[in-house]
C-alpha cells in the first residue's frame, strides 16, 4: 500500500527542520522530501515550496484583518457590514496571491472566523457572498479545511437562498470543495446536495446553471491520490439517473450560447458511465442538437473538443453508436478533425472518436471511408509524428476501419500509412502492439510476437492426492 502525508504533516516536518537544525527554507525542504521519499511516501499530493515566497508584510496584513473578523464574529454588539466587507475583501485578495498565503489564512483560524461570520449574517446576502468568495480562495488547493459545520452551512444554503449571486458564489466554493478531496465529495454528496441542486438545473441564469455543472463534475472526480478507492462511479450514476435528461435539454435551450454548452457537453461526457444513459442522451434530443451546434461552432477548438468526448463516450452503447452515424455526423466528424488537426489534442480526441465509432461496425466504417476519414487520419499521422498518444489512437482508427471492410486497405496504403506505422514500431516501443494490429489488418507484412507459450509439459501440483 502506497504511503501517504497531509501537507501539514510536511509543513511541520520542514519547520522542525528550520527550527530544530537551523536549516534555510530550501534546504529544509529538499531534506523533508529526501526522508519521506527514503520512507516511500508519495509525496504527489504535497505542495513542496510553497513556504518559501511568503512576504512579511502579507502575513501582517492578513493577520490584522482576520483578528479584525474574529472580534466582529464574537460581538454580540451590531457592527458596521462596510467595514467587515472591506475586511474580507483584503482575506480574499491575500489568499489569490497564492498558496503561501492560504495555508497562513487557514493556520490563523480563517475557516472558523468566516464561518461565523456567514451564519451571523445568514440574511444578509451581500454579505453571504462575501464570506463565500473568501472561503474559495481560502480552501483553493486546500480543501481539508471543511468540517461538519461547513457542509451544513451548505446544505441550509442551498435549501433555503435563492438569491442567485448567493448560490452562484455559494456553489463556486462547493466545487472547490470538492476537487482533490474524495472525503469532502463524499460528505457532500451524502448530505443530500443532488436533492437541492436538480432544481436549480431548470433556471435560466446561464451564470448559475454553469455553476451548477461545475459542481455536478467536481462531485464525479477521481483525483485525490491519498484514496485507494472512491465513489466517482457511484456519484456519476446517481447524478445521471436524476439529471442526465434535464442536463441533455438544456442544450436545445441554450443552443447559442458556447460557454454554456461547453459546459455542458463536458458535464454530460463525465456521467456516462453506463450504456443506458447514452440512450437517454439520445431519447432525449441529444444527438440532433449535438450535430446542429457542432455545425455551428465547428471553428472553436475546445468546442469541438467537447463534442469529439461525448461522441466517443455515447458510441459505448451499440444502438447510439450506429444512429450517430445516421444522423449525417460523418462528414462533420472528419470536417471538424481536418479544420482542427493540427491541434494534438483535437487530433488525439477526434481519432478516439472515430475508433469507438467504428469498432465492430462495418456500416459506420463505410460512411466515415466516405467522408474523407483516411486522408484526415494520415494527415494527423504526419503532424503529430511524435506524439505517441495521436499515433496511438490513429492506429486504433485504421485498425477498426479496416478490420471488417478489407477493401478500405488500399486506400490507406495508397496515401502512405504503412512506413509511419512501421517507424512508430521503433519509435514507441511500449506502444508497438497497436501499431502491429493495425499493419496486420491492413495486410502489410509484420513479426507478431506469441505472447505466452506453454513448454509442452505436463502440469503438477505440490501433495498427494486424496
Amino acid at each position: 500500500m502506497v504511503l501517504k502525508i497531509n501537507q501539514e504533516t510536511f509543513d511541520d516536518a520542514v519547520k522542525e527542520n528550520i527550527t530544530e537544525f537551523g536549516m534555510e527554507i530550501g534546504e529544509a525542504i529538499a531534506d523533508a522530501v529526501k526522508q519521506y521519499e527514503a520512507q516511500g511516501v508519495d509525496l504527489s499530493n504535497i505542495i513542496k515550496d510553497h513556504m518559501t515566497s511568503l512576504d512579511t508584510e502579507s502575513t501582517q496584513e492578513l493577520a490584522e484583518a482576520l483578528a479584525k473578523l474574529a472580534k466582529f464574529a464574537k460581538s454580540e454588539v451590531s457592527t458596521s457590514v462596510p467595514q467587515i466587507l472591506q475586511l474580507l475583501q483584503v482575506v480574499t485578495n491575500e489568499c489569490d496571491k497564492g498558496i503561501p498565503n492560504r495555508v497562513y489564512a487557514g493556520k490563523q483560524g480563517a475557516y472558523n472566523i468566516i464561518m461565523d461570520l456567514a451564519l451571523k449574517y445568514c440574511l444578509n446576502a451581500e454579505m453571504l457572498v462575501n464570506c463565500f468568495t473568501a472561503l474559495k480562495s481560502l480552501m483553493t488547493k486546500q480543501p481539508d479545511l471543511l468540517n461538519e459545520s461547513g457542509i451544513q452551512c451548505i446544505g441550509k444554503c442551498l435549501h433555503q437562498q435563492t438569491n442567485p449571486e448567493v448560490l452562484s458564489a455559494l456553489l463556486k466554493w462547493v466545487k472547490e470543495c470538492c476537487i482533490m478531496h474524495e472525503t469532502n465529495r463524499q460528505s457532500i454528496f451524502n448530505a443530500g446536495i443532488l436533492e437541492d441542486l436538480k432544481p436549480l438545473l431548470q433556471k435560466v441564469d446561464v451564470s448559475l446553471l454553469r455553476d451548477v455543472l461545475g459542481v455536478l463534475r467536481a462531485l464525479v472526480l477521481d483525483d485525490d491520490v491519498r484514496v485507494e478507492f472512491g465513489r466517482s462511479h457511484e456519484h456519476a450514476r446517481a447524478i445521471a439517473s436524476d439529471t442526465l435528461c434535464s442536463i441533455t435539454a438544456l442544450l436545445s435551450n441554450f443552443k447559442n450560447d458556447e460557454l454554456l454548452i461547453n459546459d455542458l457537453l463536458l458535464t454530460i461526457s463525465s456521467l456516462l458511465v453506463r450504456t443506458e444513459f447514452c440512450k437517454k442522451v439520445e431519447d432525449a434530443g441529444g444527438l440532433d442538437v449535438i450535430r446542429d451546434t457542432m455545425v455551428v461552432f465547428q471553428s472553436r477548438d475546445k468546442f469541438v473538443r467537447q463534442c469529439f468526448k461525448v461522441l466517443k463516450a455515447l458510441a459505448g452503447n451499440d444502438e447510439v453508436k450506429v444512429l450517430i452515424i445516421k444522423k449525417d455526423l460523418a462528414p462533420i466528424i472528419t470536417s471538424a478533425l481536418s479544420i482542427h488537426k493540427s491541434s494534438s489534442q483535437t487530433a488525439t480526441l477526434g481519432l478516439g472518436c472515430i475508433a469507438a465509432l467504428t469498432l465492430r461496425c462495418p456500416d459506420n466504417s463505410k460512411a466515415l471511408f466516405e467522408a474523407g476519414a483516411p486522408e484526415v487520419i494520415v494527415d494527423c499521422m504526419k503532424l503529430h509524428s511524435d506524439d505517441v498518444n495521436v499515433q496511438k489512437n490513429a492506429s486504433w482508427a485504421i485498425r477498426n476501419m479496416v478490420s471488417r471492410s478489407r477493401y478500405q486497405s488500399n486506400k490507406f496504403l495508397e496515401i502512405g500509412v504503412e512506413p509511419i506505422l512501421k517507424s512508430n514500431l521503433k519509435k514507441f516501443t511500449h506502444h508497438e502492439f497497436d501499431a502491429k494490429s493495425a499493419l496486420r489488418d491492413l495486410g502489410c507484412e509484420v513479426n507478431l510476437k506469441e505472447e505466452w507459450t506453454g513448454s509442452g509439459g505436463l502440469l503438477t501440483t505440490q501433495g498427494k492426492r486424496k
